[in-house]
């Protein structure tokens, strides 16, 4: 069974699918994990030109490991969620070479295992089959208030905000795969739910699938 959730940055999607999983005994595919990962290695060998990623990522091995992502051997954790990583990832997650990459890797993972996917176009490119597609959205306040508490940088929530809005206006307009819920996913705004009743309604869903 396929699970895609999908959503802006700072929606919850990962928490949310993450317990999902747990919950099911499903695996959990953190695909902006993924792309975070990659920046982290791509940035650090200051590698920027599509040709010099296409030859990097021939040689890459990447596998997904608890609360990380494991690069040639190399586990990737707290690396995953600095504020420059916030930058990076938004620079390499438009090219086309990284999303191809990353695609043909996550559609692979998902081939094998029941999975819950997070991402940002799970439901419209990844997965476009998945049994169960969810689309969660809040407020860009809201959004902001909860990553500054999940990273413990409440003193700098102005400056989180403004990287959402950032975030948010690349990811709708990018050309290729933009941000968007799917004509069959369920929207669920939770700007107002706790993270128990999101969780809720997305088993009921599942429930009803299966």
């Amino acid at each position: 069974m396929q699970i895609a959730i999908d959503g802006p940055a700072g929606s919850g999607k990962t928490s949310v699918a993450q317990a999902l999983a747990k919950e099911l005994q499903f695996t959990h595919l953190d695909t902006g994990a993924m792309f975070r990962a990659l920046s982290v290695v791509l940035s650090e060998e200051e590698i920027r030109e599509e040709k010099d990623i296409e030859k990097r990522l021939s040689r890459t091995n990447l596998q997904m490991i608890p609360d990380g992502v494991s690069i040639d051997g190399r586990h990737l954790t707290d690396e995953l969620r600095t504020e420059t990583i916030d930058q990076e990832v938004s620079y390499y997650s438009q090219l086309k070479v990284v999303r191809d990459w990353l695609l043909a890797k996550q559609r692979e993972l998902a081939s094998e295992l029941d999975v819950v996917m997070d991402g940002r176009d799970i439901g419209t490119v990844v997965l476009p089959k998945a049994e169960v597609k969810v689309f969660l959205t809040a407020s860009k306040e809201i959004r902001a208030l909860r990553r500054a508490l999940q990273t413990n940088r409440m003193d700098e929530y102005s400056e989180i905000l403004a990287d959402i809005e950032r975030r948010d206006h690349i990811d709708s307009k990018r050309a290729l795969a933009p941000l968007r819920a799917a004509d069959d996913a369920y929207v669920l705004d939770t700007t107002e739910l706790n993270f128990d009743e999101v969780l809720e309604k997305i088993r009921h869903l599942v429930e009803e699938k299966r």
